[in-house]
């Protein structure tokens, strides 16, 4: 019964990081926290969603893209091409892993440039 429990509570937990700052406070921006707020958030999401964790700003980039392309080839999850929901799922990984090796170019770049910057 307790192991029951504490599934439901990852669950749930999952569910409501997900909702709360993913969705709400990094895709669409709802409200505003502070960074210390941020980073408890960030930690917590990491925590709750375990392998399923999902950066925020790439999650942020993919959401947006959703909601720009709804149902076009350029959605990235619409079910609309994809033959069935594991080939969906399997494209808005593929999607999702591009964005944030992007992401991480960009950062690893602009890091570089700015030590580059202090010499």
């Amino acid at each position: 019964m307790a192991m029951l429990i504490f599934f439901i509570a990852i669950w749930y937990s999952s569910l409501f990081f997900q909702t709360f700052f993913q969705h709400r406070y990094a895709a669409h921006g709802a409200f505003k926290m502070s960074k210390s707020w941020e980073r408890v958030f960030y930690i917590f999401t990491y925590i709750a969603q375990g392998s399923s964790y999902m950066s925020p700003r790439a999650y942020a980039i993919m959401h947006r893209m959703h909601h720009a392309y709804t149902d076009t080839e350029k959605d990235p999850h619409s079910p609309k091409f994809s033959k069935n929901v594991f080939s969906m799922m399997l494209r808005t990984r593929n999607i999702y892993t591009n964005i944030f090796k992007e992401e991480q170019k960009l950062r690893n770049s602009l890091q570089k440039s700015s030590r580059l910057a202090g010499i």
